[in-house]
């Protein structure tokens, strides 16, 4: 997807072990999905302290109550669908420049710097 890896999972079990695996920049999820739904698999990441930064975007087809609970759940946006296939790179790269941006908006420490501990 125009120069990014794309990793794929057909369950949402399968994708919550494939993202703890593989720390991916941006997950996209669907909404409809068998065994887990995605706002189950968005719970579990934004519980999860190895997953939880990780930004979350939601394909739905329901309503807007829908796409309410999977913002509230921990998902920085949702793409309804349908949608036309060729736009989809476009709206990925928007969310990942969004979300790049702001990761480096974040105060980091410095290379060598030490934190403070108390005696």
């Amino acid at each position: 997807m125009h120069g990014h890896r794309v990793l794929e999972a057909t369950t949402g079990h399968d994708g919550l072990e494939l993202t703890r695996a593989e720390r991916p920049d941006l997950i996209l999820v669907d909404y409809h999905m068998p065994e887990m739904d995605g706002l189950a698999v968005v719970a579990a990441l934004k519980s999860d302290t190895l997953t939880r930064a990780i930004p979350v975007v939601a394909f739905t087809s329901g309503s807007a109550a829908e796409a309410n609970r999977l913002v509230r759940a921990g998902c920085i946006g949702f793409i309804p669908k349908p949608f036309e296939p060729g736009t989809l790179p476009g709206l990925v790269a928007e969310f990942l420049r969004a979300t790049v941006a702001r990761d480096r908006q974040r105060p980091t420490a410095p290379p060598n710097s030490r934190a403070a501990t108390a005696p």
